[in-house]
């Protein structure tokens, strides 16, 4: 991967990470990691029902999403791939999934699990110090201290608020009116994302998400290229995947 490659590969992650944004494959809300969406054990059974009164929209958009996915995000992850060492990628990954802790943990807070809450603790403290800083994952290996992760929009599912609709947002991929409005509380208590992200510094915080995003992409590609592969109808298949996802975190 040349030098100009990279640096494009870098532009990119950083323009995603402006608005928040992954790729489809790992769901619109950022809290919602690779290996979380789309899980075998999470697709079981008919797809619970949500209103798609967007479908003609949403098809557009999600062609125009399949698009970029393909010609742009997949070389330039490949050629992330290329440059970053395994083991680096997952010290990153690692990283990255530390600094959800206040995510989880609002979310664990807002649906009265002050047990997971306090594994929540744990994890992030083990993590944080014999773990240097996150980019290790030492507590992975502690029975007790690996809880389903929560979010908002999984605490609003929980007190029985429905998804209200389906909606495909330009790069963002799927979500849902609840799910998009508990993003914003995600947002809230993120230490990285606007308006009240920890680091001050404009470009330094860019930077950080940029790279949260480009290390993220080859996974993320991977999954969305397997449910384009197997899926008869790609766009049924991303929504009944997306509802019975965040059905599952919800009842976890």
């Amino acid at each position: 991967m040349s030098p100009s490659s990279f640096f494009r590969t870098v532009l990119i992650g950083a323009w995603l990470a402006c608005f928040g944004l992954r790729p489809a494959a790992v769901g619109a809300q950022d809290y919602i990691e690779e290996e979380a969406l789309f899980r075998e054990d999470g697709l079981n059974g008919p797809a619970r029902p949500i209103a798609d009164p967007l479908k003609g929209f949403n098809k557009k958009i999600f062609r125009f999403n399949d698009h970029v996915y393909v010609k742009v995000l997949k070389p330039m992850s490949r050629g992330y791939e290329n440059v970053m060492p395994r083991p680096a990628r997952r010290g990153i990954r690692n990283f990255f999934s530390n600094l959800q802790y206040p995510v989880r943990l609002a979310g664990s807070l807002l649906q009265f699990k002050f047990g997971r809450a306090g594994r929540e603790t744990g994890r992030f403290l083990i993590n944080t110090t014999v773990g240097l800083g996150g980019f290790l994952n030492p507590a992975k290996k502690i029975e007790g201290l690996n809880p389903p992760a929560e979010d908002v929009g999984q605490a609003l599912g929980r007190w029985g608020i429905g998804h209200g609709f389906y909606v495909v947002l330009p790069l963002l991929g799927s979500t849902s009116l609840r799910d998009g409005i508990g993003g914003l509380g995600d947002r809230a208590v993120h230490p990285l994302s606007t308006p009240y992200s920890r680091v001050d510094d404009t470009a330094t915080r860019i930077g950080i998400q940029a790279l949260g995003g480009v290390n993220n992409a080859p996974g993320a590609i991977s999954v969305y290229e397997s449910m384009m592969d197997s899926a008869v109808d790609p766009y049924e298949a991303f929504k009944d995947a997306y509802t019975q996802t965040r059905a599952a975190q919800v009842e976890q």
